[in-house]
């Protein structure tokens, strides 16, 4: 699940930024041993885990594509080394598929027995993500099954709508019930849990993005309207002041000023 690049462990402690995380410590998860799996597996599944802390605390080893026999899921989405998907692991790689087809956010599930020591569960699983190099939008899932702690991190280039801190939580809510209802962790139900409730909130995000689309359109229309109505209300009322003018009719002279006139004009004819 790590990136093959060489990470420098200076560089991810101290210079990478921090992806939103929300981290639930100390969930009392019913500690039940992997069904199937061996005293030979466990051992082989804690060598694993070594190499893995080593690797995020230090350089970093590609993980084979396709799973490791006898040691659970070693793929670039997954890292189940305790085989906590079991049989179900195909169903969990079709759904972060189907996830990155229908919202385009990447899932990478990461199950350990414990987390490193001495950084708290949030920060290592940052770093940790932040090491990969992730593509936009990826959410991160981090287990430690014996420890109790379930911490979901979301890469520090996504879309503002899945770093929300309230994203994060409901993406953290979302993945803890599933393993704590029950009598026994539902993980495969917790993985799928999550990625539902990420295309729910993709979902939403779209119907929100949507309407204040057709908001904006309906003002621009509005306003183009109003601008339509007060241009056509200026030319009537000047069109309408015209015709008034024009068909006011001539001014009529008084009955004095028709006699005055007159007066006049008989007084130059008989001067003439």
């Amino acid at each position: 699940m790590l990136s093959t690049a060489t990470v420098d462990t200076m560089t991810v402690f101290t210079q990478l930024p921090r992806p939103r995380t929300h981290v639930v410590e100390r969930v009392p998860f019913h500690k039940t041993n992997p069904v199937g799996v061996s005293p030979i597996k466990r051992v082989l599944a804690f060598l694993l885990l070594m190499i893995l802390t080593v690797g995020v605390m230090g350089p970093t080893k590609a993980c084979a594509d396709e799973p490791q026999a006898g040691a659970g899921t070693m793929t670039d989405a997954i890292t189940d080394p305790q085989n906590l998907l079991g049989s179900d692991v195909g169903s969990v790689k079709d759904a972060i598929q189907e996830t990155a087809e229908q919202t385009g956010v990447s899932v990478r599930l990461l199950y350990l027995p414990h987390f490193y020591q001495g950084v708290k569960p949030e920060t290592w699983a940052s770093r940790v993500l932040e090491s990969m190099k992730p593509t936009h939008d990826t959410v991160l899932l981090a287990v430690a099954s014996q420890d109790g702690k379930l911490v979901v991190a979301v890469s520090s280039n996504s879309q503002a709508w899945l770093k929300d801190q309230s994203s994060v939580d409901q993406l953290s809510q979302a993945a803890l019930e599933p393993v704590t209802k029950g009598r026994n962790p539902d993980w495969v139900g917790s993985a799928k849990a999550m990625m539902d409730q990420v295309e729910t909130l993709d979902q939403n995000h779209r119907h929100r993005r949507v309407m204040i689309i057709a908001l904006s359109v309906t003002v621009v229309v509005l306003v183009m309207l109003g601008v339509a109505v007060a241009i056509w209300w200026r030319r009537s009322s000047r069109t309408g002041a015209h015709h008034r003018k024009s068909g006011a009719p001539k001014k009529q002279l008084r009955p004095t000023e028709t006699v005055s006139k007159l007066s006049d004009n008989t007084q130059k004819d008989a001067a003439s």
